[in-house]
């Protein structure tokens, strides 16, 4: 009775709260009284106590407490502000030095606050953090007005004095600044150094007298800006620029680190960028292609060898190397590179911490990183044009042979082998099964597949696709003994991509690991682990081999591409029998998927043991076929008719005489390119990976989740969730102010030696201002204005009275301008280490110009591969053509680097190189004196320039004036005329009389008809000095 008057007494109480709005309306309003007001007690305690390190200027931390979002979103160890929790607020336990971290601010840095002040934060973070946005900090991010991140201006075309000199809009911005100077520009350059100049800077190559020859004398106005139009038409214009953005996408053709291991079909990439460069593929399709070519809808071919761009990074696979962190690491450089090539900034500063100088937060640098954080890393069959049509062309004719093979054997499966059958039926065949097919008891995926037991025992995948590491574990009872093998059936079906017998979009599969456990049925508990031995299958794709199934790796497997939409089947023995008296329980463990090859999973199967003795089959009578032997024909099921008739297809001697037939032939067949020419390319998780920043940019302690999108200094992405397709088209935003200007300002760069912006990979707040900021903009709005194309800027950068100036120094400038920053003359600049080679093998005749294609090994010193990893490195010289195309083609070993290569300063492909140094060493003058290459090219250009000038008896100057055609591309004075004379005097003399050094100089080379070995001799001699000078290395 008590505990009824209890309960009315509460529930009366209750109604008169509910019944009487006065009550409430008096706790709203001391509700209301107690309320934190941000603006007039929260803020000003921010301001006094935290502004001077999180505020606009300085974020220690990555922390910032001035803008309403960046304090929620938190700093560099995570969130700092929960609302409506205090205790799970890190701003709380730091401002209360109740926490595992450092108390703020920190001692010596200003005073702690006090216990009201604490209360007051605290009841705020309760409260919910009430924050108007007009409380905001009105200044925006520190930086911000940082010249790079402003938009791009549309400039007009100063006004200039000498008009005449001007030949485009460029001049126009140089010459402003030199007339401001009160400096003139240099004269035209003279027609051979402007000839060969452009040579090398549009194809890298120097012209042939024949050229240097037709050009030289056109007598018509426009000869230079024909020859312009005809070099950025050759085909050497692609590989010349390909060069350049090879060193920017960190190209190489093995992995790197220890084991360095090659890669075969890294070229394809390389092929595409060189066809890409010729056909000028607009720059932002070329880029868009490269980053997010995998996207676009229904891309083609070359738009998915175009995503090789991201497969250059460094790949390790040492032993004990987490692969986790190996892809963490691949990630993190593709970030990085995205910001060196396209965003000029040093985003990698950002990985660990807030950026110190420019404004990108920790928590921004990982949303870019989400944006590359889902990539899978296969392989594509990814012929050449000329190879798939040469291919298409055999195989029509191979088709006509070979379809009446394929049409007998249908023929006789479709009206002759159900006969044949019945026949065999009433032979009474011996029905001793060879494998007996296990029924599953119980089937289990680690993760969300759905497992479904068929009536033919066989085990169906459905649902949901896991990734990688995908484990399914089945169970079976077994009254068998003396068991000595194990086979699996990989099984095609209906539902499965391509009919299967995988679960990836083509049908393909990974078996990585095969386990079994048995236990006598009456002590379950008891399980013992049945070793495997002597794999083998119905088919292996190359590389992914089955005993790979049994060899404890979970990062290998077994795969059967292109063998996919076809049943496949593997057998394995076991070393010791197995099998208990009273009953066995096995359990099999089938473990798919890695990170290269990931959604591999198994779509259908079925498990089968023997008793037989080795070798085991891969076919035979298994116990279901007895069964249905056993049962009369008008009783059988359609799953047992089915078992039979493929049984039967495996014995019948007629149907094997037949496809034998089709067999032999098939094998006759032309290979399909798609199988020996593949690309390295990226796909995408169809379920992203979650990213998280990276606390101190460890893998290991990751902190708050992120979502990919853009910084927040530059203009926003504009989609709610954003991919990297969407990345790639915000580079080329018209608002974008970035991707334009470092673009023209590193292509500036190849032509001038230096940028308008010197530091080229930084166009942030510690990088310097342009020197022509003006002409800069100007030239980025072209770049948009024309399409994107690259070759449109390239001709009015060449075709410019700036880039025609004479390279002649000019002493008076040096104080005034040392770095030649003004452009009052052109600078001389060393050609890159490929173009070096690419010279010699030019000018003695040996280079041969097929374009494109796999990478090469030139000769090179003795010794040099030894220097790999545990003798792993082999360097086999290629032989014919091979030995001599141009350096862009070189195999490129990252630990053991073509060594010439490395003399002249080419980088070493580990990171993205925006700008190579130019060293000047005396190695470099030994290498071309002495390197095999150079010398052989020294053979063929003394024996070259003593064929060419053969006829007419010509007088010595006549070869003089020809060996300078040829290898400077210009004539010689009469003072070099007279030195190459002493030389030729000096050498012929000391020749006469060293039998042996023209013995060694002329090995292996034919002497031309009507000369003697010592005057070639003599001339190799010569030929060597001309290619050890200065000016056979310089652009002038």
């Amino acid at each position: 009775m008590n505990h009824f008057f209890y309960s009315m007494f509460w529930l009366l109480s209750l109604s008169s709260l509910i019944l009487n709005p006065a009550l409430l309306s008096a706790a709203e309003a001391i509700s209301e009284k107690d309320k934190i007001d941000f603006l007039k007690q929260i803020k000003p305690l921010f301001q006094a106590k935290c502004y001077s390190c999180h505020g606009r200027e300085v974020q220690e931390g990555g922390f910032r407490l001035d803008l309403k979002s960046r304090a929620l979103e938190g700093g560099d160890s995570g969130k700092a502000i929960t609302p409506g929790d205090s205790h799970k607020s890190e701003l709380f336990h730091r401002i209360s030095g109740t926490g595992d971290g450092d108390q703020m601010p920190p001692e010596g840095e200003g005073t702690p606050l006090s216990k009201d002040e604490l209360a007051l934060v605290k009841r705020w973070i309760e409260q919910g953090v009430s924050w108007p946005e007009d409380a905001n900090s009105k200044t925006g991010l520190s930086g911000s007005d940082h010249w790079s991140f402003q938009p791009i201006k549309k400039v007009s075309l100063p006004e200039v004095k000498h008009k005449d000199w001007v030949k485009n809009g460029i001049d126009t911005f140089i010459l402003q600044k030199l007339e401001q100077e009160k400096v003139s520009p240099s004269e035209e350059a003279d027609r051979s150094t402007l000839i060969r100049r452009v040579y090398l800077d549009l194809t890298g190559l120097p012209p042939t007298v024949e050229e240097w020859q037709k050009w030289n004398s056109d007598p018509t106005p426009e000869w230079y800006e024909k020859l312009v139009d005809h070099l950025l038409a050759s085909p050497h214009y692609g590989e010349r620029w390909a060069r350049h953005w090879l060193d920017l996408a960190r190209y190489a053709d093995s992995d790197g680190y220890e084991k360095d291991r090659k890669r075969p079909h890294a070229w394809r990439w390389r092929t595409w960028v060189i066809d890409a460069l010729n056909q000028d593929l607009p720059f932002d399709q070329f880029s868009q292609h490269q980053i997010a070519g995998d996207l676009l809808p229904k891309p083609s071919l070359p738009e998915l060898v175009a995503t090789g761009f991201h497969r250059n990074t460094l790949i390790n696979t040492e032993g004990g190397t987490d692969p986790e962190e190996d892809r963490v690491k691949r990630t993190v450089d593709r970030t990085n590179t995205l910001g060196s090539i396209w965003l000029g900034l040093t985003v990698e500063c950002a990985q660990c911490h807030t950026h110190k100088y420019d404004p990108i937060t920790q928590r921004e640098y990982y949303r870019l990183y989400s944006f590359f954080n889902s990539l899978t890393e296969p392989d594509i069959g990814a012929p050449l044009p000329a190879e798939q049509a040469n291919y298409e062309k055999a195989s029509q004719v191979y088709q006509i042979a070979h379809q009446p093979l394929v049409q007998a054997v249908q023929d006789y499966e479709q009206n002759q082998l159900t006969s044949a059958l019945n026949q065999w039926e009433k032979q009474n065949p011996e029905k001793i099964p060879v494998w007996t097919i296990l029924n599953p008891e119980t089937v289990q995926a680690k993760q969300n597949t759905t497992l479904k037991i068929l009536p033919d025992r066989s085990i169906l995948a459905e649902g949901e696709n896991p990734g990688r590491a995908e484990i399914y574990t089945i169970t079976f009872k077994t009254d068998l003994q003396n068991i000595k093998g194990i086979r699996l059936e990989a099984l095609t079906d209906p539902s499965l991509p391509r009919q299967g017998p995988g679960r990836s979009a083509t049908g393909d599969f990974e078996l990585t690991m095969l386990t079994i456990n048995t236990a006598p049925l009456e002590s379950p508990d008891s399980t013992s682990k049945v070793a495997l031995q002597k794999a083998q299958a119905s088919f292996e794709m190359k590389g992914y081999k089955v005993d790979r199934v049994i060899n404890n790796s979970p990062h290998t497997g077994w795969s059967i591409a292109p063998q996919e939409g076809k049943k496949q089947i593997a057998t394995f023995e076991v070393k010791k029998p197995f099998g208990f008296e009273k009953g066995t329980l096995v359990t099999v463990s089938l473990q798919q998927s890695t990170t290269k090859k990931t959604y591999h999973n198994l779509g259908r199967f079925r498990i089968s043991l023997s008793t037989a003795d080795a070798p085991l089959p891969l076919t035979g009578m298994t116990d279901m076929v007895v069964e249905t032997l056993n049962t009369p024909v008008e009783q059988r099921t359609a799953e047992q008719r089915q078992e039979l008739l493929e049984y039967f297809r495996t014995i019948d001697p007629q149907l094997i005489k037949l496809k034998a037939q089709e067999l032999a032939h098939r094998k006759k067949a032309p290979r399909d390119p798609a199988e020996t020419t593949k690309a390295q390319v990226v796909d995408h998780l169809k379920v992203p990976r979650k990213t998280h920043l990276l606390v101190r940019g460890d893998f290991l302690n990751p902190a708050d989740e992120v979502k990919a999108n853009t910084p927040a200094v530059l203009p926003p992405i504009g989609t709610s969730n954003p991919d990297r397709l969407d990345l790639a088209r915000w580079l080329f935003d018209p608002r974008q102010p970035l991707t334009a200007r470092v673009t023209v300002n590193r292509i500036w760069s190849r032509y001038f030696g230096r940028g308008i912006v010197f530091t080229v990979n930084d166009f942030g707040t510690q990088g310097e201002p342009p020197s022509h900021p003006e002409l800069l903009d100007w030239l980025a709005t072209q770049f948009r204005k024309n399409d994107w194309s690259l070759k449109q800027l390239h001709k009015l950068i060449v075709t410019s009275a700036t880039y025609r100036q004479s390279s002649t120094n000019r002493p008076e400038l040096e104080e005034r301008d040392p770095y030649n920053t003004w452009l009052s003359h052109q600078n001389r600049l060393r050609v890159e280490a490929e173009i070096i080679r690419d010279q010699a093998l030019t000018v003695s005749g040996l280079l041969k110009h097929k374009v494109g294609g796999p990478s090469v090994n030139p000769p090179q010193p003795e010794g040099i591969a030894n220097l790999g990893y545990a003798n792993s490195v082999k360097w086999t010289t290629s032989n014919g053509d091979d030995r001599y195309r141009r350096g862009l083609y070189t195999f490129f070993q990252r630990t053991v680097p073509y060594p010439m290569l490395m003399t002249f300063d080419s980088p070493d492909s580990n990171l993205s190189c925006t700008r190579r140094e130019r060293s000047n060493t005396p190695l470099q003058a030994l290498t071309i004196w002495n390197d095999p290459v150079f010398f052989e090219c020294s053979q063929k250009l003394g024996t070259s320039i003593v064929e060419s000038t053969q006829i007419n008896n010509p007088s010595l100057d006549d070869r003089i004036n020809y060996a300078f055609e040829l290898c400077l591309a210009r004539q010689p004075s009469e003072q070099e005329i007279h030195i190459i004379r002493q030389l030729y005097q000096e050498q012929t003399k000391l020749l006469q009389s060293d039998q042996t050094a023209v013995s060694e100089l002329t090995n292996q080379i034919q002497i031309p008809e009507g000369s003697t070995p010592r005057e070639v001799a003599t001339w190799i001699m010569i030929g060597r000095v001309l290619m050890n000078l200065d000016e056979f290395v310089t652009r002038g």
